[in-house]
């Protein structure tokens, strides 16, 4: 009698912990299997190879993001909240966010076309909000990703002793767990606010 399949839920929540409290090369097919209490070779027949398993990873994980995109009063606000959601999305899950190339971001365009369909409604051509929605979405991208990848100031841990280290640590660490919870950082901000100016002159 054949074995039921993995349920595919389960598949994508295990790996993505798994990426999250390893990275990325704590997620391979042995760790997986271990941990859904499986064999490789059902895990290899049910998900495929690595990189499938990573391109379904993040289109399941986007697919539940764009439902925290909600419409504001004015198409401004909502490209605020659209890019913000989408930083926060990022850095949720810095190890999966790192993990994403251009044939990746398929799944940000079900996300992006939410955002285009707002911008139509509010009278803009098709190439007009085609272009605000490109610009946008590669800068909230590169923005949040260079965030999330930004080297360490190993000098601080010199100029502090072995205490002082480790308490701003983790400040640090608790920092990054919550920093997607409030306003997003000045630049990101700035950048966000420079975006819509700029499309605001172009309208005019």
């Amino acid at each position: 009698m054949a074995k039921p399949l993995l349920a595919t839920d389960s598949i994508y929540d295990t790996a993505l912990r798994l990426l999250d409290e390893e990275g990325s090369s704590g997620l391979n097919a042995r760790n997986l299997a271990a941990a859904l209490k499986c064999s490789t070779r059902t895990l290899y027949q049910q998900v495929g190879k690595r990189e499938t398993l990573i391109s379904d990873l993040i289109a399941h994980y986007f697919a539940s993001v764009k439902l925290s995109f909600t419409e504001e009063t004015n198409w401004q606000d909502s490209m605020r909240s659209w890019a913000s959601n989408l930083r926060s999305a990022l850095l949720a899950h810095p190890n999966l966010s790192q993990l994403m190339s251009g044939e990746h971001r398929a799944p940000v365009a079900e996300y992006v076309n939410r955002l285009l369909k707002v911008l139509r409604q509010e009278g803009f051509d098709q190439e007009l909000a085609l272009r605000s929605c490109r610009v946008l979405v590669n800068i909230a991208i590169s923005l949040s990703l260079s965030e999330i990848i930004a080297p360490v100031d190993t000098g601080r841990h010199k100029r502090q002793n072995r205490r002082e280290a480790q308490f701003t640590d983790s400040i640090i660490a608790q920092a990054g767990k919550e920093r997607h919870h409030g306003n997003p950082p000045e630049v990101f901000e700035n950048a966000i606010n420079w975006v819509i100016a700029g499309i605001e002159a172009e309208r005019l």
